[in-house]
């Protein structure tokens, strides 16, 4: 048996998770070295944007309860248009499974994903008139 395991983890944290305690709960682990590589904040997004807004208000006429949520880990891509001032959010069809060999996405959702697209494309310049 080998002696020595060297592995590559990456730690999505949420919005509401402290990146130092997780760091410290892995370095808590029995006769782990931790090297950090790099760190990147999760995406949040203000509920009261006029994007979010129109987007929940777009999804919620074709969903039933709250259609989003407001932050995600930092591998999303709407992290690196946040951070250069570009308002951004992550909105698909329902699935699961994301980039793993068990994704999948519901074929029936595609038609009420381009529904809420099309609704909250249409909104936008009435949302956004001073």
């Amino acid at each position: 048996m080998p002696d020595r395991c060297a592995i590559d983890v990456d730690i999505r944290y949420l919005p509401d998770q402290d990146p130092a305690v997780l760091l410290e709960q892995v370095r808590g682990l029995p006769d782990v070295e931790v090297t950090p590589l790099f760190t990147r904040p999760p995406a949040v997004v203000e509920r009261d944007s006029p994007f979010v807004l129109g987007l929940s208000e777009a999804a919620s006429a074709h969903h039933e309860g709250e259609p989003m949520s407001v932050g995600r880990d930092g591998a999303s891509d709407a992290v690196s248009f946040l951070r250069v001032g570009v308002p951004a959010v992550e909105f698909g069809p329902a699935g699961d499974g994301h980039h793993g060999p068990r994704e999948w996405v519901s074929v029936s959702s595609l038609d009420v994903y381009r529904q809420t697209l099309d609704s909250f494309l249409r909104a936008i310049p009435e949302r956004l008139a001073f």
